[in-house]
């Protein structure tokens, strides 16, 4: 009945898609003429062309209704006026604070604004680091607060902070300054109060347990208890979605609760009195879905599960029959009119995706599929129909993913997961002690599959490859023997022909990675790479490893560690092992990890040089067997020459040093300075920029960062000699690349820029 507005369905969710791509938001009555006139052209039509209007209509209709809930989702944002204010708001603490080692972050939902013309957005992330009080779900505060509008860093490859931000609905972040509890007990979050003692209980039966993180995962959503390399080892097999509540949790229990309905209904038909057995499975197995989906906190991704399960059973409900492909449409276009933003998640297309591989495979497929002939061409459809997904958006392709599903699905869904829920009802712990070994063998099993069979990374194709490519695996499933399916494999050749980046002999490209405050720099030659510093802890996962896939880098010839500063070597020992790097040049303790790591190390010396595809290395500090007076003094300074450019990587050497340097007639003119110490006063004294007289200086630092970096004195005096500022908190990631005489500039915001981008 519903096939022939399946193009008008599509349309409407190309629609959505076509307005989350705009760099920049447009009028909010800009479609409603465009969506008066092919209303009148669809009225004036017949046939065909008929079909062909309304479907112009749905895609403007969509793009419409994107772009309205994208304007009010943005007027919820912070003011950029109260930025660097102090603002004291009552409100209460939504969901589960996060804690670790520094502080503490949560979700506070403002009900009271103190402070004289100042608003704030429905929901803020905050963080209140150092000694505070201890934060439970639900409870009221009255905070002093430091709000900042949401920013997140922007690199090749990585993460985008700022669009997650705006799927949750979290208009701005924002630091505690001070705190005082308030009596009493928000009612909206009474559902994460209830959250939060299930993870205590669990927390408490299960102790130092390995997994005891996954299964308060598995119970709550909350995934703060899962290990750095816990996440690895589901990322690299292709299961991380085992630990996110999502469509798989959600419809297990939906199954599993009506399968039950139906042995009770058949086995004790009083009971159920004259209900419909099958009516009544559908039903209970929606309610156990939302009743889980509460207990998740409600998260967006569980959110999207259940409409998409109501929508199913309620087509399923339906009168008249129904194809699974116009349900499956059915589904993703309610979802994409609930939820706009969906369509920006990886997740939310890889769920959509592997349900849809499915259904094609069940569609296209000649005579039933048995046995372990239908086994393996169920793990293969759903590995095939998520793959274009995998590597556009991660760069990975888990090679062991179908067989690690194809053991850990049941094996969690069936089994894991119903005794983690059955044990909030059980006293003794006994099941979810239970949950955690099954759990744990599982992931022996995973382990055994990544020894034997490691998941390469793969350099990210363009994006333009996305949509060719999934109609070429698809066209790749029908059945055999139809003419035409071979096509597919060309369709989808893009997605692993990526020609490595063109880089000529004799030049460079220098990416100076935003690493928040911070400092690192990939710099490339024709066939050798060298990273500079790796920015503070965490941020080898988080910015750094990405570029390098993004630039298809999968060793690193040298790594050089200027100094132990936690924001220039917090992530080198992380980096080391997590991919080959040939030699470490550093000026680090004798005792720091790092050392031992790279196949050969040393310490860093001034008068050191290389060359690399006609490519000059010299380190011009530190002096030889020098008595620096701190760990900035005696930091690497790296000079990077061709027969045309130069550039300058100062670390943090301070003016002491730089005058040195000066008086040894080391420096000069430079094309490109990387600011020392990120622009602080320490550092660019007058005399050595006046001789550097760079035409680019780059600050690498932090968006609103405590130390204010870069100082405006600082900037003023690199504009004084005529050099063009580029700064990572604003630009993202900066790429250098020399050609000749020619230097172009990058700035990453700008060249992938995005309507939810702070200005």
């Amino acid at each position: 009945m519903l096939i022939p507005y399946l193009g008008a369905m599509a349309a409407f969710v190309a629609g959505v898609c076509l307005l989350q791509l705009q760099p920049a938001l447009p009028a909010v009555y800009a479609p409603l003429p465009l969506l008066l006139l092919g209303c009148f052209v669809a009225g004036r039509c017949h046939g065909r062309r008929r079909q062909l209007a309304i479907i112009v209509v749905m895609l403007i209709t969509g793009f419409g209704w994107a772009s309205l809930r994208a304007h009010w989702r943005m007027a919820d944002r912070l003011d950029p006026a109260l930025e660097q204010t102090r603002v004291v708001a009552e409100g209460y603490v939504r969901g589960l604070p996060q804690t670790s080692e520094f502080g503490v972050r949560f979700v506070f939902v403002p009900t009271r604004v103190l402070s004289q013309n100042a608003t704030l957005p429905g929901r803020l992330s905050l963080s209140w680091w150092g000694e505070h009080p201890a934060l439970s779900a639900g409870t009221r505060w009255q905070f002093t607060l430091q709000p900042r509008r949401v920013h997140g860093q922007q690199n090749p490859g990585g993460f985008d902070f700022e669009g997650w931000m705006l799927q949750q609905g979290i208009g701005a972040t924002g630091q505690v300054k001070n705190g005082q509890a308030l009596p009493g007990f928000a009612w909206q979050a009474s559902i994460d109060r209830l959250r939060e003692a299930v993870v205590q209980r669990i927390t408490r039966t299960l102790g130092d347990a390995p997994w005891t993180g996954v299964i308060a995962a598995i119970a709550t959503g909350d995934r703060s208890g899962i290990g750095r390399e816990q996440w690895q080892d589901f990322a690299r097999t292709g299961t991380t979605h085992l630990t996110v509540i999502s469509g798989l949790h959600v419809s297990m229990i939906a199954a599993l609760t009506g399968w039950l309905t139906g042995i009770i209904g058949r086995r004790l038909p009083r009971l159920l009195g004259h209900c419909n057995v099958r009516r009544l499975q559908l039903w209970s197995g929606l309610a156990a879905a939302l009743l889980y989906t509460l207990l998740a906190g409600l998260g967006i991704p569980a959110q999207r599960a259940v409409l998409m399960l109501a929508t199913g059973v309620v087509c399923l409900l339906w009168a008249r029959p129904m194809s699974k492909s116009v349900i499956w449409m059915l589904a993703l276009l309610a979802v994409v009119i609930a939820d706009p933003f969906a369509v920006t998640a990886a997740g939310f297309w890889l769920s959509f995706l592997a349900v849809g591989a499915l259904l094609w495979l069940g569609a296209n497929r000649v005579g039933p599929a048995q046995g372990v002939t239908g086994w393996v061409r169920t793990q293969l459809a759903v590995t095939l129909g998520t793959l274009p997904v995998l590597l556009v958006v991660f760069g990975r392709l888990p090679l062991v993913s179908p067989l690690a599903n194809a053991v850990a699905i049941p094996v969690i869904g069936m089994l894991v997961t119903p005794l983690t829920l059955a044990g909030i009802a059980d006293p003794t712990g006994w099941l979810w002690q239970g949950a955690e070994r099954l759990f744990a063998a599982t992931h022996w099993f995973l382990a055994l599959l990544l020894r034997y069979a490691p998941s390469p990374d793969f350099a990210p194709p363009p994006a333009w490859a996305l949509v060719p490519a999934l109609a070429g695996v698809w066209l790749f499933m029908l059945p055999r023997g139809l003419p035409g399916r071979w096509l597919g494999l060309m369709m989808a050749a893009p997605l692993f022909i990526v020609p490595a980046p063109a880089i000529a002999p004799g030049e460079f490209a220098a990416t100076i990675i935003d690493v928040d405050q911070g400092l690192s720099v990939l710099v490339q030659t024709r066939h050798h790479n060298l990273l500079f510093d790796t920015g503070k802890p965490g941020q080898a996962d988080r910015a750094i490893l990405p570029v390098l896939r993004s630039r298809q880098v999968q060793r690193l010839d040298t790594l050089v560690v200027s100094h132990k500063d936690n924001d220039h070597s917090g992530s080198a020992e992380a980096l080391l092992r997590a991919l080959p790097v040939n030699h470490l040049l550093a000026r680090l303790p004798p005792d720091h990890p790092a050392w031992g790591l790279a196949s050969h190390d040393e310490a860093c010396e001034a008068g050191q040089s290389w060359d690399w595809d006609g490519v000059s290395f010299t380190l011009l500090w530190p002096l030889p067997d020098a008595v620096m007076p701190d760990e900035n003094a005696q930091g690497c300074v790296l000079e990077i020459e061709t027969a045309h450019q130069r550039l300058l990587i100062p670390a943090d050497v301070g003016t002491a040093q730089e005058y040195d340097m000066l008086g040894r007639n080391w420096l000069g003119h430079f094309d490109v300075v990387i600011a020392g110490h990120h622009g602080s006063l320490t550092s660019s004294s007058a005399a050595f920029v006046e001789n550097t007289q760079p035409d680019w200086v780059v600050f690498s630092a932090g968006y609103l960062n405590r130390f204010r970096h870069p100082r405006p004195e600082i900037v003023a005096r690199y504009a004084a000699v005529g050099a063009q500022d580029l700064r990572t908190d604003r630009d993202g990631a900066i790429t250098l690349t020399t050609d000749g005489t020619q230097l172009s500039v990058r700035r990453w915001r700008e060249q992938h820029r995005h309507y939810w981008y702070a200005e």
